[in-house]
C-alpha cells in the first residue's frame, strides 16, 4: 500500500475535529501519516488532539503560536522531508473524507503515468452543518487552467493529493506571501508539472457559517459571501494573484525561467500601463466567460488582481 501524508491545520474546531479526523484514520487501501499542526487553538482542541496522538502511532501533532492557516499549512509542507513513493494531502477541521478518498486520487495520479511533480484535486459534496448534502461543487471546477488559476479562481486544498516530486518543490522553502496554500502549490504544480481534476467526489464539504471559503449553502448565503470576497479583494485581500505569481517566480524562477516566462506577466502587472495592457490583451489569460472576464479586467485596470 501506498502511503500518503495528510497535512492538517486546527484552529479552535473542536464541533467536528473528532469526525474530520476518524475519516481520514478509516482510509482504505493505503497508509495514512497524518501530521497536525494547531495554530494556538483556545477552545478543547488540543485536548482531542493529544488524545487521538496517544491513541494512532501514525499520527503526530505540534502545537504552535497563531500564525494563520496559510503559514501554518506551510510549515507542514517545508518540515516533512519527501520520501519517493510517497504522497502529500491537505485537510481541513471540518469535513468528513469517504473512505476511498486518498486512494482513488493515489491511483488516478499513477494510473497517468506522468514523470513530474503532479497535483490532483476532485469535486466534492457541499453538506450543511449536519452533514446533509446540498449540492456538488461549482461547475467550474474541471475547467481550470494555468491560466485561469493564476488570474481569477482557486482551488479546494482539502481535496487535493500530489506526489512526491511535487513536496521536493516544497520542502524546505519559507514563503513570504501568499493567498492560500492550496492556490499556491495549484499554481506551482499547473506550471511545472501538471494537474488532473477528477469529478468524482469523496469528501463531504461541510459549511457550517463560519467557513473561510466563499462557498455557500444556498443561492442567498453564495451572493452574501461573494460581496464579502469582493470587499476583501478590494481591502485585506487585495493583489492576490499577483503576491502568488511573485512568490512562484521567486521561489522558481532562477531553476525554471524558460516555463515561468508568462507568469512575469501577473507579477509584474503594476509595473505600467503597457504591462496591464500586456495582461489585459493576452488571450491565453481570458479563457473564461465575459462577465467574469470583465469582473477580472477591472481588478487588473484599478491594481488589485
Amino acid at each position: 500500500m501506498k502511503t500518503v501524508h495528510v497535512f492538517l491545520s486546527t484552529y479552535n474546531g473542536e464541533k467536528y475535529l473528532r469526525e474530520e479526523l476518524d475519516s481520514i484514520l478509516a482510509q482504505e487501501s493505503v497508509q495514512v501519516r497524518l501530521h497536525v499542526r494547531d495554530d494556538g487553538s483556545k477552545d478543547g482542541t488540543a485536548d482531542i488532539l493529544k488524545e487521538y496522538a496517544l491513541r494512532y502511532s501514525n499520527m503526530d501533532v505540534v502545537f504552535g503560536d497563531n500564525v494563520g492557516y496559510i503559514r501554518s499549512f506551510m510549515w507542514l509542507t517545508e518540515h516533512q522531508e519527501p520520501v519517493e513513493g510517497e504522497y502529500y494531502a491537505f485537510s481541513d477541521q471540518d469535513d468528513i473524507w469517504l473512505p476511498k478518498k486518498l486512494n482513488s486520487a493515489v491511483e488516478m495520479i499513477e494510473n497517468d503515468g506522468f514523470d513530474g511533480p503532479m497535483v490532483y484535486y476532485s469535486d466534492l459534496n457541499v453538506v450543511d452543518e449536519n452533514g446533509k448534502f446540498i449540492r456538488k461543487a461549482n461547475t467550474w471546477e474541471g475547467t481550470i487552467t494555468k491560466y485561469k488559476l493564476s488570474v481569477f479562481i482557486g482551488i479546494r486544498g482539502c481535496t487535493m493529493v500530489y506526489n512526491n516530486s511535487m513536496q521536493k518543490l516544497l520542502f524546505g522553502r519559507k514563503i513570504q506571501k501568499i493567498s492560500g496554500h492550496d492556490t499556491y502549490i495549484a499554481l506551482i504544480g499547473y506550471w511545472l508539472g501538471k494537474v488532473v481534476y477528477d469529478e468524482n467526489a469523496y469528501i463531504d464539504y461541510r459549511q457550517t457559517g463560519e467557513n473561510l471559503s466563499i462557498t455557500g449553502t444556498s443561492s442567498k448565503d453564495k451572493f452574501l459571501k461573494n460581496l464579502v470576497y469582493v470587499k476583501k479583494r478590494m481591502t485585506v485581500r487585495a493583489n492576490i494573484h499577483e503576491d502568488n505569481a511573485k512568490e512562484v517566480l521567486r521561489q522558481y524562477g532562477e531553476e525554471y525561467p524558460d516555463k515561468l516566462g508568462e507568469l512575469k506577466l501577473v507579477a509584474d502587472y503594476k509595473n505600467s500601463i503597457r504591462s496591464r495592457v500586456a495582461l489585459l490583451t493576452n488571450p491565453r489569460f481570458k479563457s473564461f466567460s465575459l462577465p467574469i472576464r470583465a469582473f477580472n479586467d477591472l481588478f487588473i485596470l484599478i491594481g488589485k488582481l
